[in-house]
């Protein structure tokens, strides 16, 4: 088939000392067994000898035998006959072959060896007899079993070394990278972009933004240049790619404009603006260096929690959370060890300043996330009852921590002045009250009131909704019923879907709507006949007149 093929043959081990038969005109011996790893790697198993040898030499003197290859040249044979270069090996090399057989097998198991004499050599693996060398590596084994082992073990260690050095060149990389002024540019790829894509971009993610030179937005975090340990956090947070916000808003962060950005609920607001405060304070020498202000207090220990993730790994970037609902010392204590980043409740913070000689001077960066006193107006809710308004205020005020306080009849006048004056003034961003501020009040910063219980009458309801858009200003009223309001329903849509209020199917489909529709329908076809007209009036006199004479 092959024109002058080569073979080649070599051997795992040998033995140490191999006793070998010569006659007086050969001086070569066949010591040579062919073995091999088996399919799991974890042993080497014994395969046919090799009968017909020539090229091996073996020595028999008590120092270490060296691996050898069998190189054999061949050509096309006869039949019967091997050629090994231009030689045959014939009736020959008989006598070599049965001294070849004569040797001992090699032992598969360790546990098959025996334990070393003084001065003999020992297995790298178990400490027995070294009666092997393994050719890889020239280190001592026993068996067939612990050459398998050693082999694996040699392979573990190249391996852990190899990724040691990738590691440490790693680490002098990103080390270089820490130590270098940080400076935002576009990527070479964002560059190379036409500015009809980026705008069909924009256009396609719902992006709309304005000012002065606005920076491009990002399509992967890879083009910020982040250090990998940044990177890194940002895949084990679950970030592969940047959401809208986050495409232009980190772009914009990172070359330290003020933003104004807003997006909706589960966006990435959050590490839209964490990314480029890391950024900007990881080489800041003066602590504190930023500022987070969050509304409530649950919000505040969500951005502390994913500010750590991000910064994990990162050198001497510490945060401290300020909340109220937790013990103020261990806050204070936290806040003088040298933190990078402050997340902070806005009350919990004055507490501090107020109580503490802890100076805010070296903040180079203040973040306000979702402060709704900048954007919202405050809400006006009603219920039916004096114990309600207190329950519900407290409720708000706990779960969200909005700024919130109860109307009823009980406040002292002096009360009710001090809340009126609050909420004109945006102190109070929520009021829960009775129905003592639906009548009179021109509460034109309401934009929104909330019928939390229905009233009990129509008139009441219509006094209600308009505390919100008064003195032609627009407003919104949202109203929840239930059954107990069940009587007004009727009243109620025919009272509001004229203005084009899309009204819940509940409430069309309700049986007691219908049944109200038809009882006012069956009372205005009675009103209706017993009107006197020019067409009606004989039919009523005849009727009139024969109930008369009935009687």
């Amino acid at each position: 088939m092959y024109e002058n093929p080569i073979l080649v043959y070599r051997s795992m081990f040998l033995p140490r000392s191999v006793k070998v038969k010569r006659t007086a005109h050969e001086d070569k011996s066949c010591a040579v067994k062919k073995t091999k790893l088996s399919s799991g790697g974890s042993l080497l198993e014994d395969t046919n000898e090799f009968q017909d040898c020539r090229s091996a030499r073996t020595e028999t003197s008590a120092s270490r035998c060296s691996l050898h290859e069998v190189v054999q040249e061949h050509t096309e044979p006869e039949a019967g006959d091997l050629s090994v270069g231009s030689t045959t090996l014939g009736e020959g090399s008989r006598n070599t072959d049965e001294d070849c057989s004569s040797e001992e097998p090699i032992k598969s198991f360790s546990k098959s060896q025996r334990w070393a004499e003084p001065g003999e050599p020992v297995c790298v693996v178990c400490c027995r007899y070294g009666e092997y060398i393994c050719d890889k590596t020239d280190k001592d084994v026993c068996s067939l079993e612990c050459k398998a082992k050693h082999l694996l073990q040699t392979q573990a260690k190249e391996k852990n070394l190899k990724s040691d050095q990738f590691t440490r060149a790693e680490s002098q990389a990103e080390t270089h990278l820490l130590n270098t002024p940080y400076f935002y540019k576009d990527h070479s790829f964002i560059l190379g972009l036409q500015d009809e894509q980026i705008e069909n971009l924009k256009l396609q993610l719902g992006i709309a933004v304005q000012g002065q030179q606005v920076p491009r937005p990002i399509i992967e975090f890879e083009h910020c240049g982040f250090p990998e340990t940044l990177n890194h956090n940002l895949k084990n947070s679950g970030y592969e790619v940047p959401t809208p916000i986050q495409m232009q808003m980190i772009p914009v962060g990172l070359l330290g404009r003020d933003i104004v950005a807003s997006a909706d609920t589960g966006s990435g607001k959050t590490a839209a603006f964490l990314l480029p405060v890391i950024m900007k304070v990881l080489k800041e020498t003066e602590t504190p260096s930023a500022l987070i202000l969050a509304p409530t207090r649950e919000l505040a220990i969500q951005i502390e929690r994913q500010a750590k993730e991000l910064m994990a790994g990162l050198p001497n970037m510490r945060t401290v959370l300020l909340v109220g609902g937790l013990p103020l010392p261990p806050q204070l204590h936290r806040l003088k060890q040298s933190v990078k980043v402050i997340v902070a409740t806005p009350g919990r913070l004055l507490e501090i300043l107020k109580q503490s000689s802890v100076q805010l001077h070296g903040i180079k960066i203040v973040v306000v996330d979702e402060d709704k006193k900048l954007f919202k107006p405050p809400v006006l809710v009603f219920v039916d009852c004096k114990l309600g308004a207190d329950l519900l205020s407290d409720a708000v005020h706990k779960i969200t921590g909005l700024q919130c306080t109860a109307m009823h009849s009980e406040k002292s006048q002096v009360e009710r002045t001090d809340i009126l004056q609050g909420l004109l003034q945006e102190k109070y961003e929520v009021i829960v009250s009775t129905g003592v501020l639906g009548r009179g009040l021109d509460l034109v910063n309401v934009k929104l009131v909330v019928n939390f219980d229905m009233p009990s009458s129509m008139d009441e309801y219509v006094h209600q909704v308009g505390r919100a858009g008064r003195l032609g200003h627009s407003g919104t009223a949202i109203t929840f019923i239930n059954n107990n309001s069940k009587k007004l329903f009727w009243d109620v849509v025919k009272r509001v879907k004229p203005t084009g209020t899309i009204l819940p199917p509940q409430l069309l489909n309700s049986p007691y709507l219908h049944d109200q529709k038809r009882r006012e329908q069956q009372r205005l076809k009675q009103l209706q006949n017993s009107l006197v007209t020019g067409d009606n009036i004989m039919d009523i006199i005849r009727k009139h007149d024969k109930n008369n004479s009935q009687r």
